[in-house]
């Protein structure tokens, strides 16, 4: 019996290593559509959540739009300056906390540029780039060479014990991704805060092969 409940054991933890390393984070789905921002037309009444059940908050003025949770946390938000020829921009994460769609516009609420961005600092997939007049004019996609992708990272970081709490201050995860001027290869850089330690640990790892390049220490600033 004890020998049974040990192999029991042994199938779970193994099932929850695999389930962990094939962790999906629900990216947002956008195209080359052109759009307009009109704040007229988006809703200014409290409402609710029809696909978590949750209550939602809105604040509406000329300058800003934003959703927020029972929590006060930001799902959407736009703004713009009051000055004049200012132009909309900001994020939506009602689909996912930590992933998101950012899109900027131009003064006359036509659609300047979009794309899907997490929250942890790095682009993801296509972004599409219009002219004022609403013309698609260039298009760039950030998940070209990076065979080691999102999801890779993202269970490296649940593995290793890496925190993807989302924190607007104080010490918190970072992650971006970008082509070496050294020797043109793809990286992901990874700094989070050990608190044992007082310091932000760095993790340079290879966008193909996913192998940890470089790993170093730096103490945390003082100022913060």
């Amino acid at each position: 019996m004890k020998r049974l409940i040990k192999i029991i054991i042994i199938l779970l933890v193994l099932q929850g290593c695999d389930v962990q390393k094939n962790i999906k984070m629900i990216k947002p789905e956008i195209n080359n559509t052109f759009e307009k921002f009109e704040i007229s037309k988006l809703s200014n009444k409290r409402e609710i959540n029809k696909t978590k059940g949750e209550d939602i908050y809105i604040t509406k003025t000329d300058y800003s739009y934003e959703i927020r949770d029972i929590e006060g946390k930001n799902l959407l938000y736009y703004s713009k300056g009051m000055e004049k020829g200012s132009a909309f921009s900001g994020y939506d994460y009602t689909l996912n906390p930590l992933v998101g769609v950012y899109k900027e516009f131009y003064p006359s609420n036509n659609i300047k540029t979009k794309g899907v961005y997490c929250w942890f600092g790095f682009k993801i997939g296509k972004w599409y780039n219009y002219s004022d007049g609403g013309n698609l004019i260039s298009v760039e996609n950030f998940d070209n060479g990076f065979f080691y992708d999102m999801d890779d990272i993202f269970s490296f970081c649940q593995k290793n014990g890496i925190s993807l709490e989302k924190k607007d201050s104080g010490y918190r995860t970072t992650i971006s991704k970008y082509k070496s001027p050294l020797d043109n290869k793809n990286y992901w850089f990874i700094q989070y805060p050990n608190y044992e330690k007082q310091v932000y640990k760095n993790i340079q790892i290879d966008g193909v092969s996913g192998n940890i390049v470089n790993i170093k220490e730096i103490p945390f600033p003082t100022d913060e």
